[in-house]
């Protein structure tokens, strides 16, 4: 046995699910939605119907009429019952088609027999009193209209209900009487019929035009959810292939990075250097679209955290203008900056990758133009601002340039980049709480505007390696431990330059015990082996010690030590700047195991600890 659904919106809605958007005119699929609606409220409405036959009935049997009474709440009552087994037994046997019509069929015959005993209760009234006409008159009446709110989906059964009870009532006036007082009356009757014939047809089309209303929503709904469906599996597919480029892309360009900052210390000719010039370029640019992109995957997913702490933003700023200073030289943009000795609260990395997003903008965009950095202060908050004096952009583009992958201008294809950098501005500035506005036109440059971060006290003012880094790391023992060729040779050839005793291996089984260990930098996976994180605790057991040490990976850096459980790791996100290696090492010899910097390009890639990381990755 089926369940019956609790309410006629449920049943409807549970049809029109089952049936889909078929048509509505004829066959057992278009007028199963009828059957539900009409034997739905039957259940309830020949309820009703009994309690006004059994008024009725026992009103005219105490009026003194004699046996017809009797007979007649008797008859009725019986067919009453009927169309309430009628009603149960389709809604029990699941609204089956052949069931409907079946049941339908019954409907309208019980239906048309009540109407005949309603019509003839009126002719045995013929030679009663006038006020027993008038009730009767008046319950029929009542009773018509039940029929028509409460079987109009099934037209059949409606007019069956009128059109026999009306008829015969009208005769029952005529028979008390040819007289103008009778004709008239009858004369409403007819016209009270046709009227409710006339709004059975109106509800009826009301009713089905809802239905194919719902239909074709529920269809919509349908198309929709598959479209969703498809985009959330699009969606997933892209985070899938960018978290998988960010291993695979950041691997070559940390070796290729090493490599360069090798060449560097070589004796090169004119024509070498220039050369190893336009290659550092070309890396610097490589490196930020693949930034960019990973930033952009990170942020998608809701792996960016804000790690708020205080900041100086002479350090951000000055750090940010010293990396764009080269791309600068390349533009013919003079780019400078505004000294400040102001501290707010913020995410030191989140910030400066917002800051060098809008000056690597301004240097693309507006070559040959001069390019300001600075700060506002206003009240308890701070505006960090990028003013260039390059083309502008037009008003109805300030919206759209924050939008991933738009790119404006005339020679866009000449610049590098995908058109990521300001939309990333936009979300990080969502995520840290602070607001970003722009004030450009075309001829008058822009200004960009970083506002709402709030003032914090001075801190002490951190120090960046000074140029005798060289002998300060000079024997160094440091132990490099990575299964990918090139990233090994790189960093040997790196770490031996700058006075590093080092011993390379691919995996922990290859370590050489006797050898002296002053810091370990391994990568995080290691082909399918312990992870880095196990074997620095390994080599913390052996050693007797807390080993300082480092962990690179090209992976998610919230997967690493999410446990807690080896404090002190420092952890680098791949491609690692030489600088960023550098600031990592000086911090270990003295006793640190954080740079000193907050602004240095450690930042923008998450330098931090196992023990206070934030899931930050930009």
């Amino acid at each position: 046995m089926a369940d019956q659904p609790s309410t006629l919106s449920a049943r409807l809605s549970k049809r029109l699910m089952l049936d889909g958007p078929v048509p509505l005119e004829s066959g057992p699929l278009g007028d199963g939605w009828r059957f539900d609606y009409l034997f739905a409220l039957g259940s309830t409405s020949w309820v009703i119907h009994e309690l006004v036959v059994l008024l009725a009935g026992l009103t005219l049997a105490f009026s003194g009429l004699g046996w017809w009474p009797w007979a007649w709440l008797l008859l009725m009552s019986i067919i009453t019952v009927g169309m309430m087994l009628v009603s149960r037994s389709y809604l029990q046997q699941n609204r089956a088609p052949d069931a409907g019509e079946r049941h339908a069929a019954l409907h309208t015959a019980l239906t048309a027999i009540a109407g005949i005993v309603w019509g003839g209760g009126a002719i045995m009234l013929v030679t009663a009193p006038a006020e027993l006409v008038t009730f009767y008159t008046l319950v029929l009446g009542g009773t018509a209209l039940g029929a028509v709110s409460s079987q109009h989906a099934w037209l059949r059964s409606c007019f069956v209900a009128i059109w026999t009870a009306m008829p015969l009532l009208m005769l029952a006036f005529l028979l008390r009487g040819l007289n103008l007082q009778h004709i008239s009356t009858a004369l409403m009757m007819l016209l009270y019929a046709v009227i409710l014939s006339i709004m059975a047809l109106r509800m009826h089309n009301f009713v089905t035009r809802n239905v194919d209303i719902s239909r074709e929503l529920a269809s919509k709904i349908d198309a929709l959810t598959a479209t969703t469906t498809q985009l959330e599996q699009a969606h997933a597919e892209k985070s899938r292939f960018l978290a998988q480029a960010s291993h695979d892309l950041r691997q070559p360009i940390h070796a290729i990075g090493l490599f360069v900052e090798c060449l560097k210390g070589l004796r090169l000719g004119r024509e070498g250097r220039e050369i190893l010039r336009s290659v550092d370029l070309s890396l610097e640019s490589l490196t930020r679209l693949c930034r960019s992109l990973l930033d952009l995957a990170a942020l998608d997913v809701g792996r960016v955290r804000a790690s708020v702490a205080p900041v100086a933003l002479d350090h951000i700023l000055g750090e940010v203008v010293r990396q764009g200073s080269e791309v600068a030289r390349e533009k013919n943009v003079k780019l400078t900056y505004v000294p400040t000795g102001l501290w707010v609260r913020t995410d030191a990395a989140l910030l400066h990758t917002m800051v060098q997003n809008l000056v690597s903008n301004a240097l693309k965009y507006a070559p040959g133009s001069r390019v300001l950095v600075g700060v506002r202060r206003r009240g308890e908050t701070v505006a960090i601002e990028v003013i260039d004096t390059g083309p502008g952009i037009a008003v109805q583009d300030h919206a759209r340039i924050f939008q991933e992958f738009v790119r404006l201008g005339q020679h866009v294809e000449h610049i590098d980049g995908l058109g990521l950098g300001l939309s990333i501005v936009s979300r990080l500035s969502q995520l840290l709480g602070l607001t970003i506005s722009l004030n450009s036109a075309p001829g008058r440059g822009s200004r960009f505007s970083i506002a709402g971060l709030k003032l914090a006290p001075a801190g002490q003012t951190p120090m960046l390696p000074g140029a005798g880094y060289s002998s300060r790391l000079k024997d160094l023992s440091v132990l490099v431990i990575d299964d990918d060729d090139d990233v090994r040779e790189s960093t040997a050839r790196l770490l031996s330059r700058w006075g590093c005793t080092v011993q390379v291996v691919a995996s922990a089984s290859e370590i050489d015990p006797s050898l002296p260990i002053d810091f370990v930098l391994c990568d995080y996976e290691l082909g399918g082996g312990p992870s880095g994180e196990e074997i620095i605790g390994r080599l913390r057991d052996a050693r007797g010690r807390l080993l300082p040490a480092a962990i690179i990976t090209g992976g998610r850096i919230e997967s690493i030590g999410v446990d807690g459980k080896l404090p002190d790791i420092t952890v680098l996100a791949k491609p690692v700047r030489p600088a960023q290696l550098r600031s990592v090492l000086l911090s270990a010899i003295s006793a640190q195991t954080k740079p000193r910097s907050e602004a240095t390009p450690a930042a923008a890639a998450r330098v931090e600890t196992s023990r206070a990381r934030s899931k930050a990755e930009t």
